[in-house]
């Protein structure tokens, strides 16, 4: 159950933020980041709309090993489908409509329901995957596939990792302030156990993420423009935080010179239409 925003485990401890507050959260900070880079002229609006999705994605991701979330079966289907349309866009242009839907549905039922069958199985809540090194994991993943499957430039899909990245760090971090319980009686028991390094009780486990990490990162495109882009000392020169002048006085030149040069004639007839003329015109005996 939840309790303001919280929560409820079995013991009665509210120390896990639910899944609406991931969701706003990450879609707040994605939406003010995507737009920081928008301003900046660093992203073009498709890049923006693909950012903040990748950051709200990332923002969920870490309960993916939670078995008995519904939010988490909705958020593994999401990703079955993806998947699914990426395994059957690389299949060849001779297929038949039939062929192409059997493969998507072939591949939608194995992702969706024995790969999170065997996943759920072999991982446990808040363990290794509620972790810093995972959050590579799921970085570096997401910049192969959107590299490999779609026509992105590198500096991009590293950035739509980043933005993975970025929202699974924020949900971290969520997660273990709540646990600190500030406002309440002092830390939970869950406290350390959301933004972790490695999970002491399962060596194994710590040891096959930090390896899975490495070669992930070996197999990832170059990241040099993405540095250069990013961050570079220049890149953010041209950004403008706070307006000069007054508010919105873009955004109202805009629209008035739109009005001022708006064709005047009758609703839904252009100036230049002959028949308008031929409406218009006085009557001569």
């Amino acid at each position: 159950m939840t309790i303001h925003g919280y929560m409820m485990n079995e013991k009665g401890d509210t120390s896990v933020a639910e899944f609406k507050t991931h969701l706003t959260v990450s879609s707040f900070c994605s939406s003010a980041a995507a737009t920081f880079l928008l301003a900046a002229s660093l992203a073009t609006p498709d890049e923006v709309l693909l950012f903040f999705i990748m950051g709200v994605v990332g923002g969920l991701l870490p309960d993916i090993d939670s078995d008995s979330s519904l939010p988490v079966r909705l958020l593994f289907t999401f990703i079955a489908t993806v998947i699914s349309f990426l395994i059957m866009f690389n299949q060849g242009a001779d297929n038949s409509a039939a062929e192409l839907f059997t493969i998507w549905l072939v591949s939608f039922f194995v992702v969706n329901f024995l790969f999170f069958s065997m996943f759920t199985r072999i991982t446990v809540h808040r363990g290794i995957i509620h972790s810093v090194p995972a959050s590579f994991v799921f970085w570096f993943s997401s910049t192969l596939i959107l590299y490999h499957f779609f026509s992105f430039s590198m500096q991009t899909v590293w950035m739509a990792g980043f933005f993975v990245f970025g929202g699974f760090l924020i949900h971290l971090l969520l997660d273990e302030l709540v646990s600190l319980d500030l406002f309440g009686n002092g830390p939970k028991r869950s406290s350390g156990t959301a933004f972790k390094f490695a999970n002491p009780r399962d060596l194994k486990s710590t040891v096959a993420v930090y390896g899975l990490a490495a070669l992930l990162f070996a197999a990832t495109p170059d990241y040099t423009p993405f540095v250069r882009t990013y961050f570079s000392p220049d890149s953010f020169a041209s950004l403008r935080v706070f307006p000069d002048k007054g508010w919105f006085t873009h955004l109202y030149r805009t629209y008035l010179s739109r009005w001022q040069t708006k064709p005047k004639g009758a609703p839904g007839k252009p100036a230049g239409d002959p028949s308008f003329h031929r409406m218009n015109t006085p009557l001569t005996r």
